[in-house]
C-alpha cells in the first residue's frame, strides 16, 4: 500500500505557536485558557493534564489567562482589565491582521462583509471590531439578500475568516463585483490564511490520485471540515477521523493508494499513528 501524506498536513504556525507558548506558561505558574485553544479534543485533553484550566467566560478567570489562536472580542480585553487579569494574547497573527482591518475600515465608515461562520470564535472576535456595521455570509447565494443594504452604502469591505473555503470566497467576490452598484466603492481583501489555501489545494491534488482519502481532525474544526468537503469532491472514498482509534481497517481491503491530509489543529503524532497503523495492517 502506498501512503501519500500532505506536506502541509497538521499544525499551522498559529496553532503551533499557541500550543508551545501555553506549555511554556504552565511550567511557570497556574494559568487559565479562555475557550479551547484550538478545535482539537486530543490537544485540549493533553493540555488539561499538564494543568491548564479551561474556562468559558473571562469572569471565571482566577489567574493569568490565555487568549486562544482564534482571538476574542474587544469586550474580553475590557473585562480582563477591570478584573486586573493579565492576558497572554496568543491570537494567530493572521487573525490579528483581520481584526485590525475590521477596526480600521469600520472607523473609515465602511460596511464590512465577513465571509465565514457567524458563531465561529474567530468571526465573533472580528465582528466586535466591525462594531455594528457588518454582515456575515457563507456563500455567493447570500449576496442577493444583502444587495439592498450594500447598494445604500458608500463604501464596502469584503474580508474572510482565515479558515474559510478559498473557492467560496472567490465566488462571493465575483458575485459582489457583478451585482454591486457602480457608485459603491468596493474593497476586497482575501484574508484567508495562506497555509489554509495551500492545504486546500494539496488536498484536492492528493484526492484526485488515490483510492481512499483520510482527513484527520476534530469534527468541530472549520478548516478540517473544508478539507473533507474538498476531498469528497475529488475522491469517492473519503473517511473523516479524529485519531487512529476511529480507523476501520476493513475499509482498506484492496486499497492500493491512500492519501492523508490533516487540519491545522491536528498534531503530527495523530497523523503518524494512523500511518503506522496502516503500514502494520498491510505488512
Amino acid at each position: 500500500m502506498e501512503i501519500i501524506i500532505g506536506k502541509d498536513a497538521g499544525f499551522c504556525y498559529g496553532v503551533q505557536r499557541a500550543v508551545d507558548r501555553a506549555i511554556e506558561e504552565i511550567e511557570k505558574e497556574e494559568i487559565c485558557c479562555l475557550g479551547e485553544i484550538v478545535h482539537n479534543q486530543n490537544v485540549i485533553d493533553s493540555l488539561r493534564t499538564k494543568g491548564i484550566k479551561f474556562i468559558n467566560n473571562i469572569e471565571e478567570a482566577t489567574s493569568n489567562t490565555i487568549i486562544r489562536a482564534h482571538g476574542e472580542p474587544k469586550s474580553v480585553y475590557k473585562k480582563a482589565k477591570e478584573m486586573d487579569i493579565k492576558l497572554i494574547d496568543l491570537t494567530c497573527p493572521s487573525v490579528l491582521k483581520i481584526q485590525n482591518l475590521a477596526d480600521e475600515y469600520s472607523k473609515k465608515g465602511y460596511f464590512i462583509i465577513i465571509v465565514g461562520k457567524a458563531n465561529h470564535p474567530e468571526v465573533v472576535g472580528i465582528k466586535s471590531r466591525a462594531e455594528c456595521n457588518y454582515r456575515v455570509i457563507d456563500n455567493k447565494n447570500d449576496i442577493s439578500e444583502l444587495l439592498n443594504i450594500i447598494n445604500n452604502k458608500n463604501k464596502v469591505l469584503l474580508i474572510s475568516q482565515t479558515t474559510h473555503s478559498s473557492k467560496k470566497f472567490d465566488e462571493i467576490a465575483e458575485e459582489l463585483k457583478n451585482s454591486i452598484n457602480s457608485d459603491v466603492k468596493l474593497e476586497i481583501k482575501k484574508t484567508i490564511c495562506p497555509s489554509t489555501e495551500i492545504r486546500q489545494k494539496e488536498t484536492e491534488e492528493i484526492a484526485k490520485k488515490v483510492d481512499l482519502m483520510i482527513i484527520i481532525g476534530d469534527k468541530r474544526s472549520s478548516n478540517t471540515n473544508k478539507l473533507y468537503d474538498i476531498a469528497c469532491n475529488f475522491c469517492n472514498n473519503v473517511v473523516f477521523v479524529s485519531n487512529e482509534t476511529e480507523i476501520n481497517l476493513d475499509r482498506f481491503n484492496g486499497i492500493k493508494r491512500v492519501g492523508i491530509m490533516a487540519g491545522a489543529s491536528t498534531p503530527k503524532e495523530d497523523i503518524l499513528k494512523i500511518k503506522e497503523l496502516l503500514l502494520k495492517n498491510n505488512s
